[in-house]
């Protein structure tokens, strides 16, 4: 007979049992990736709305929109990449 291995790594985090198992997404705990993804998909969707709502250009808003998601990408890039 051969014995159960516990659901955990090495370092003590635990993983489901299957890949395809559901888990609940805990909003107390999002990582800092996590809310900088959400970020970024914000601003982006607000230089789109602009662009659809005003009488200004789609694709100069979303220049306008890109160009303030930048620095949110460039920080989750290279000032503070996932390690």
């Amino acid at each position: 007979m051969s014995e159960r291995q516990p659901n955990s790594d090495s370092f003590g985090t635990a993983r489901p049992s299957s890949p395809d198992e559901l888990q609940p997404v805990d909003p107390t705990r999002l990582s800092r990736y996590d809310i900088l993804l959400g970020s970024i998909l914000l601003v982006l969707l607000v230089a789109w709305l602009v662009g659809q709502l005003s009488s200004l250009p789609v694709w100069a808003a979303m220049a306008a929109g890109s160009l303030l998601a930048l620095p949110l990408v460039a920080d989750g890039l290279a000032v503070n990449p996932p390690s």
